[in-house]
């Protein structure tokens, strides 16, 4: 989960980091109390706002509402703006990039320290591992070599917290940037950027508000498909769900084959509804609320359940578990239905498909591993357009 600038300052503070003076407002006021220079910062969760205009700095309160109105107007990257962080301007001397996050290139966590600002790699930052033992001659050795300067204590000290943040709250990334010192000698987190390890939201505290990759708030959707997994950690099913524009429902099994057959449904001309994948070996009832949750839409066209050949997945559970979710919808679905799917009792449950779809009229086309995958895309596409 990436975290709004203000979430990732809260976490900030809680560890000791400077951060300037803020407010969060979420609606136009007439009186802030911090006074001018301010900074007036877009809550967006996408990059690059200050250059569609979602940072606005302050020098007198007669600009205040008018720049205000003007945020709260804007769409940023495809995010509407509904708060803004209202923010002390910080007069700095030197300016620096901070991270900690995940190598797989070493396997382990890294630091990043450099320049800040835009492009902090161009200006010569520098990936180690982690050795916070010698965190200070790491730090020093990269302001010697690409920054021409020793760099203060504090923000040793600032980096020591930073990893506190990393660690404390399952972080995949934590970053400053800018980090900043001040004329009086003190070192400001200016921004943050945090993105916390979903799969280790059961040992934190702190909560914050579910929101996707495309930085708009969760679908109720979305909401319930997640809710699947919780405290059933047999297999997946919904964990990995977002509404998307279409008209073609996807249930789709494994991670890179169900991007591959979504790449492949697009190329042929059609317009996922979601994406979503199962994996593992799912029980029936998880298949049965995944399958309900996708097919609730209003305008479908038709379904895909679509995945490779597996291993261990029993074929015929999941299968059943998808007839038992099509059995609860109301009205029943009228659009073409395509399966693709092989491995463990794969022939046994594409015997009762066919005689379910005769029974109970559900307009099933199946394919088994013989068919590739890929090729069912064009299928779905000339079935649900009619093409």
């Amino acid at each position: 989960m990436l975290l709004y600038e203000f979430e990732g300052k809260l976490l900030f503070k809680n560890v000791g980091i400077n951060v300037p003076v803020n407010r969060l407002i979420s609606e136009l006021v007439d009186q802030i109390t911090i006074k001018p220079p301010l900074v007036l910062k877009a809550q967006v969760l996408s990059g690059k706002r200050a250059e569609s205009g979602g940072i606005i700095r302050i020098t007198n309160n007669d600009e205040l509402i008018t720049k205000l109105k003007e945020l709260f107007g804007k769409t940023i990257n495809g995010e509407k703006v509904d708060k803004v962080l209202v923010e002390e301007m910080v007069e700095y001397q030197d300016e620096y990039y901070l991270s900690f996050s995940y190598s797989t290139e070493s396997r382990g966590p890294v630091l990043t320290f450099g320049k800040g600002g835009t492009g902090a790699e161009e200006k010569g930052a520098k990936t180690y591992p982690i050795d916070l033992a010698h965190l200070r001659g790491e730090l020093e050795l990269t302001s010697g070599a690409h920054l021409g300067g020793v760099i203060p204590e504090e923000l040793v000290d600032t980096a020591q917290k930073l990893w506190e943040v990393f660690i404390k709250y399952n972080c995949e990334l934590a970053e400053i940037n800018p980090l900043v010192t001040s004329k009086d000698g003190k070192v400001y987190a200016l921004d943050s950027k945090v993105i916390l390890d979903d799969d280790a939201d059961f040992r934190r505290e702190e909560k914050f508000p579910e929101r996707n990759l495309f930085g708009r708030p969760p679908t109720n959707a979305e909401i319930e498909a997640r809710k699947i997994d919780e405290g059933d950690h047999r297999g997946t099913a919904g964990s990995v769900y977002w509404d998307l524009e279409g008209d073609i429902a996807v249930i789709a099994a494994g991670g890179g084959g169900s991007i591959v057959n979504i790449d492949a449904l697009l190329a042929y001309g059609g317009k996922p509804a979601n994406y979503t994948e199962h994996s593992g070996n799912p029980p029936r009832e998880k298949l049965k609320k995944l399958t309900k949750i996708v097919l609730s839409r209003s305008g479908l066209k038709g379904c895909w359940f679509v995945g490779g050949t597996a291993n261990f997945t029993d074929i015929y559970e999941t299968l059943m578990g998808f007839v038992e979710g099509l059995r609860e919808l109301n009205p029943k679905p009228n659009y073409p239905i395509v399966i693709r799917r092989g491995g463990p009792r794969d022939k046994e449950a594409f015997e009762a498909l066919k005689e379910i779809g005769e029974k109970e009229g559900f307009d099933f086309h199946i394919f088994g591993r013989e068919t590739p995958m890929t090729s069912t895309a064009k299928t779905m596409v000339d079935l649900a357009y009619g093409k």
